[in-house]
């Protein structure tokens, strides 16, 4: 069958390694962009912030813990001044930061703190932050960075579960390129090669680099970003999450849900993507074995039980996880699985005793 017309959006301009914070000024200058609003968390990210704000002809500093996203969803007109919203911090300040430039229409500019999601350089933001704005009215959020820029020293001073949690979302990848896969062969739905072999590269950066990302400093996280900001592409080209967001992604999905509505402290994205893919690959009946092995090599939690969470909300949540998205095809089938065939993969795979 013969494609249409297709467009999509990839950023302008990427600049990631060594003191990449120190070219702010010269990155806004090739983009023509002078007035910005930067978003920002506490303390690190501040300073940080401070630094990107040394830069900019005119800007404005604000924590993303003084903007609620109903303030968002009805505008924030006082900013529509600016030329650009850039994102200083971690995933929820990018996901704040691309909101906000979705909203006023404003360039946006990404500039992670740390690497533990693929968010920091896709168009997308996350699944519960989506789902909050859904419930207030607000519509499928998407905005592609025009520019990225990502100080790799900054990254590695970072607490590592923030690294370890990025090299979690990279290991899942294969589970989400087979069950796109399966969705194209079993439903028709859109593929696009040169996106799924972009996520591949991505998750084979990792499993090819797994002894250079024992060895704790600057390389470790420049391979992590490398990797991450592929995914980013990956999903602009896709114009969807799909090449990096499978089954694997479902299942910790639902655990959010679950954990939100118990009142349990949810674990970190990364973590929960890494041991929910050891899951669907037993389901694809691919080797999950190989993924657990590395998992355990570079430190990650190979247990739910290592993230906070007991044995019956893993169940549930493993049950319920084919709903999150219906109209993606996965392993999980239009059913889902049964209380003993979700044991059955849960224990099997040890991530639950």
């Amino acid at each position: 069958m013969v494609k249409g017309l297709e467009l999509f959006e990839v950023p302008r301009q990427v600049v990631f390694g060594p003191n990449a914070i120190s070219k702010v000024s010269e990155v806004l200058t090739y983009l023509g962009l002078r007035r910005g609003l930067i978003i920002t968390g506490h303390i690190h990210s501040r300073h940080i912030a401070s630094k990107v704000s040394e830069q900019c002809v005119d800007c404005q500093i604000i924590s993303d813990d003084e903007i609620e996203l109903s303030d968002v969803v009805k505008g924030m007109g006082a900013f529509s001044n600016v030329d650009f919203i850039a994102g200083v911090g971690g995933g929820r300040v990018i996901d704040v930061s691309k909101v906000i430039a979705y909203k006023l229409g404003k360039h946006l500019i990404s500039i992670p703190t740390v690497a533990s999601h693929d968010g920091i350089a896709s168009p997308y933001i996350s699944f519960l932050m989506q789902d909050d704005l859904s419930k207030l009215g607000m519509g499928k959020v998407k905005k592609t960075p025009l520019a990225i820029i990502v100080d790799t020293g900054i990254v590695a001073e970072a607490p590592r579960v923030f690294l370890l949690s990025g090299i979690g979302e990279l290991l899942g990848k294969k589970v989400a390129l087979m069950d796109w896969r399966l969705g194209y062969r079993i439903r028709g739905e859109d593929y696009s090669e040169s996106a799924a072999m972009l996520a591949l590269s991505s998750h084979m950066i990792v499993m090819n680099n797994v002894s250079e990302l024992t060895k704790h400093g600057e390389e470790e996280a420049r391979i992590v970003v490398k990797a991450l900001l592929g995914c980013g592409v990956a999903m602009a080209i896709a114009g969807s999450t799909r090449p990096c967001s499978g089954s694997e992604h479902l299942f910790s999905h639902s655990l959010d849900l679950l954990a939100r509505e118990y009142g349990v402290k949810q674990a970190m994205h990364g973590m929960q993507v890494a041991l929910s893919s050891v899951v669907m690959l037993y389901l694809h009946g691919a080797n999950w074995r190989r993924i657990m092995k590395i998992m355990r090599m570079l430190g990650l939690p190979t247990s739910f039980r290592e993230l906070g969470y007991d044995r019956e909300l893993v169940i549930e949540a493993l049950m319920n996880a084919h709903r999150i998205r219906p109209d993606r095809y996965t392993i999980l089938g239009s059913n889902g699985l049964t209380r003993e065939a979700a044991e059955a993969a849960l224990e099997h795979t040890g991530v639950i005793t």
